[in-house]
């Protein structure tokens, strides 16, 4: 795992990585539609989260598959 620091990186933020991301992605998805949907933006946020968070989160489970069979 030395040779590859960006897959031990991902490794390593497993949990927080994905919910990070997602929570930057649902922010995005609200300020760029608030102007025209109001309130609503917010409310459609929840999904893009869950669907963000669980499309990253699958993302590191691949990787973590990966390492342990090549490991």
């Amino acid at each position: 795992m030395d040779r590859f620091p960006a897959l031990r990186l991902i490794l390593r933020l497993g949990r927080l990585g994905p919910a990070v991301v997602a929570i930057a992605f649902a922010a995005l998805f609200v300020a760029l539609t608030w102007g025209a949907l109001g309130w609503l933006a917010a409310v459609l946020a929840l999904p893009v989260l869950a669907f963000v968070y669980f499309l990253c989160k699958s993302y590191v489970e691949i990787v973590q598959i990966i390492t342990e069979m090549v490991h």
